[in-house]
């Protein structure tokens, strides 16, 4: 009998894997019908895909065990250089954004040399530390960032011409969001090979135990420099995308705390060491706290980001994710707790 209650849990199990993020993408790529009288629906979601990307990008780092407080250093800095480029100098954003997440990438290698030693709590702030070097700098350098006024007029989302079709990403809200959940999938498909690879597999056996990791062989601090040059690439590129998205940078907004910590909520909450978990959480939990508690109360609605990553932290560690992923749901509605 309990042979045969494991494997029925196990199959729910497996079901719930599969359908749920099946029935997610169905979802995502109808949203435009259900919504096109609501451009408000539409614009909540285009952002919180941005943001489901930013978590995908931070999580390459947070597998290794990492837990970095830096990523709006990264985030900032593509934003900017793809906005500079385009703005100052016309280039296409098709360019742009990509060369905004080699130079996060750049940032990414001088944060290394003077933080990858580190570990834990130390490593942490650190890297929050580390964020003022380039905020800083873009928030006095007038004659190239335009310091604390900011950047105004942005170029949208790059346009897609294939012959003689054309599909404007930045002239209607529906073009931005398929934009952005293209890019989204792209992320996904890209971080599910990642952490299937060797890299993956050494990433996480530094996690478990760095000392065995590199007596087997592992050379601990060449991966964990990749995963790091890897998360700030993406993450520059998300910060990109969300420059020509919102079409207004400035120091404060860009390089803000809310950038480095909003993807660890989100990585916890759904499971730091799992794939889709990050971007369920984010898919989740923005539009929750904009449709009800930005409402009901403004000015302290993301009080719901600190409730939950302490109920997670307490009663899921694991992530709703990665709880799904063990079963251990599935188990408490059959009797029996694992």
């Amino acid at each position: 009998m309990r042979k045969k209650e494991t494997a029925s849990q196990k199959a729910i199990q497996q079901q719930v894997a599969w359908a749920a993020p099946v029935l997610g993408l169905v979802l995502l790529l109808l949203l435009p019908v259900f919504a096109r009288y609501n451009d408000y629906v539409l614009q909540v979601f285009t952002h919180a895909l941005l943001l489901a990307t930013l978590a995908l990008a931070w999580n390459i780092l947070g597998v290794s065990g990492s837990i970095s407080l830096g990523h709006a250093a990264f985030f900032g800095a593509g934003a900017y250089t793809s906005a500079l480029l385009s703005l100052d100098l016309g280039v296409s954003p098709w360019a742009t954004i990509p060369l905004g997440g080699v130079l996060a990438a750049g940032i990414a290698a001088i944060m290394g040399l003077f933080c990858l030693r580190l570990r834990g709590a130390y490593f942490a702030l650190a890297t929050l530390a580390f964020v003022e070097i380039p905020k800083v700098i873009t928030d006095n350098w007038d004659g190239l960032t335009r310091g604390s006024l900011g950047l105004v007029g942005l170029p949208g989302l790059p346009s897609l011409r294939l012959g003689s079709y054309h599909f404007d990403m930045s002239g209607s809200l529906v073009g931005s969001y398929y934009f952005v959940l293209g890019y989204g999938l792209v992320l996904l498909v890209l971080v599910t090979l990642l952490f299937r690879s060797n890299l993956g597999l050494a990433l996480q056996a530094i996690r478990e135990e760095e000392v065995a990791a590199e007596a087997i062989g592992i050379q601990v601090q060449k991966y964990r420099l990749l995963s790091l040059l890897l998360s700030a690439f993406f993450t520059g590129i998300t910060g990109a995308c969300y420059g020509h998205l919102i079409r207004y940078l400035e120091p404060g907004l860009v390089y803000g705390l809310h950038f480095s910590a909003i993807p660890m909520i989100f990585a916890i909450c759904g499971g730091r060491f799992t794939i889709l978990g990050p971007a369920l959480a984010a898919l989740v939990l923005y539009p929750v706290d904009q449709f009800i508690f930005h409402p009901l109360l403004p000015a302290g609605h993301e009080f719901l980001y600190g409730a939950v990553i302490i109920l997670a932290i307490l009663f899921m560690p694991s992530g709703v994710w990665g709880q799904l992923r063990k079963g251990h749901f599935v188990s408490i509605k059959t009797g029996s707790i694992e």
